[in-house]
């Protein structure tokens, strides 16, 4: 596309933008492959016009992880497309070449404005969902590692290595648990060994049998 046709779209509302676009991940293949998904997915979106793209090879971030980024001189048609490519593909930056100055009626600013808040929203309320599940998985797991401790120590007085090695956390994470439990009357704490009330009485009764 020429200047001439640039300068014609541009006139029909599209904004010409440089964006950059990076991919960060595991393993090298992986990282550069979505990037280039990234474009030829953007290229097919009606409305967006590609002008130019320059891929650089990923680079090694060290801990198994790898980076590559894109330059993209693209054309939207529209703050509004504009602010979808944002959305839907999170680039690192933006710099708008043309138009130098924008003019909108109230309307349009308005719909802009309301598309914006109802993503936020849409946003906010997937945030709290994943609260709330991930509040529901630390506390179901905290339930199984306080049985994993009640099963470790229920057939008499054990040391942490003992418990460690039963349980197969290190004891190190299961020692707030523990103070949690002593505090509830779960367990008793004896000479450095952990029991569960009543379990005198049970290895008496099993001496006498």
């Amino acid at each position: 596309m020429d200047k001439a046709e640039i300068k014609v779209k541009i006139n029909e509302g599209f904004i010409r933008a440089n964006v950059l676009f990076e991919v960060i991940g595991s393993p090298k293949e992986h990282v550069e492959g979505a990037l280039k998904n990234y474009l030829e997915n953007i290229k097919l979106t009606a409305n967006v016009i590609v002008l130019k793209e320059d891929l650089e090879p990923a680079e090694d971030l060290g801990n198994g992880l790898f980076s590559t980024f894109a330059e993209v001189d693209l054309m939207v048609k529209g703050l509004e497309k504009l602010t979808w490519l944002c959305f839907n593909y999170s680039p690192a930056s933006i710099e708008i070449i043309d138009p130098p100055e924008f003019k909108f009626q109230e309307k349009e600013l308005s719909n802009w404005l309301n598309d914006l808040l109802a993503k936020l929203h849409e946003i906010g309320a997937l945030s709290k969902q994943v609260s709330a599940e991930n509040k529901m998985i630390v506390q179901n797991m905290n339930r199984l590692i306080k049985n994993a401790i009640l099963v470790a120590v229920d057939d008499g007085h054990h040391t942490p290595k003992e418990i460690e090695k039963r349980t197969g956390i290190d004891f190190k994470q299961l020692k707030p648990f523990f103070e949690a439990m002593i505090k509830e009357g779960k367990i008793h704490l004896m000479k450095d060994q952990y029991k569960r009330p009543g379990n005198d009485k049970k290895s008496e009764k099993k001496k006498k049998k």
